[in-house]
């Protein structure tokens, strides 16, 4: 099976996944988790809507990101400082992104360079989008022995989607290598071990999901080199959009980890 028809596949089966929301949706909302990152004075948080779908906050200064995932990996963002809003939708068939009056929807399946030039004029000049980029490259460039919350990661991966509709190529392949820095290193450390054995709980797994998420990413882009020029840069998106898509997804599944009443 091609690697085309592999990422194909892999979009077309999120789409009938169990609905476990449904199960979470008869309730309230749920617990909230909450951290609070001292060197850049952020608030991170966590819980569920009514719907099942996970909720996330994240709060510095004047600058608001709000995401809302489901358990597909679908999720909506929208980074808000003043009057500038700017909402990002993730699904299985591509990205919208909205500013005030415009809006440009993007299939990483069919869409050119064109259409990423077009996001990124609407982009262009949002505060918003500045504040949130400082606020990732701080987190991406902090020094090795800080740690990382569960919800930082998430803000990484949020950061990632951000700058590559922001024109950065390279920011897939970099902030999913920085994501799971220590636990590569750890599994080094550890090499003789199974590495499902070392994660018990509902963070350990999270970071061994996201783990492996960009071990199938690099996989993927491996794999894309092989391809012939003229197809070679859509697989590669489809590697980033692959990405994305299963990151948000261990997102989902960390919130409903820790919200089980067990």
């Amino acid at each position: 099976m091609s690697r085309t028809t592999q990422v194909m596949a892999f979009v077309a089966a999120l789409a009938v996944m169990p609905a476990l929301a449904a199960a979470q949706g008869s309730g309230q909302r749920g617990r909230a988790y909450q951290e609070h990152d001292g060197a850049t004075k952020t608030t991170f948080t966590a819980t569920t809507d009514a719907a099942g779908n996970a909720v996330l906050t994240l709060k510095g200064g004047d600058f608001v990101l709000e995401k809302v995932v489901a358990h597909t990996g679908d999720a909506t963002l929208r980074l808000s400082q003043g009057k500038d809003v700017v909402t990002i939708a993730l699904s299985q068939s591509g990205f919208q992104v909205v500013r005030g009056q415009k809006a440009v929807r993007v299939d990483p399946r069919s869409d050119n360079e064109d259409k990423i030039d077009e996001v990124r004029s609407v982009l262009l000049g949002s505060q918003a989008v500045r504040s949130f980029k400082r606020l990732v490259a701080s987190l991406e460039n902090r020094d090795e022995r800080e740690e990382d919350g569960p919800l930082a990661l998430s803000a990484l991966v949020d950061g990632a989607i951000v700058q590559l509709l922001d024109g950065d190529e390279e920011a897939a392949r970099r902030i999913a290598k920085r994501i799971t820095r220590k636990q590569r290193a750890g599994l080094r450390a550890v090499k003789a071990r199974r590495a499902p054995s070392t994660f018990v709980d509902c963070i350990g797994s999270y970071e061994f999901a996201l783990m492996s998420a960009i071990t199938q990413y690099e996989t993927c882009y491996v794999d894309a080199t092989g391809y012939y020029w003229w197809n070679r840069l859509l697989v590669y998106k489809l590697c980033e959009w692959e990405w994305a898509i299963r990151s948000q997804q261990y997102v989902w599944q960390f919130i409903g980890c820790f919200m089980f009443p067990w």
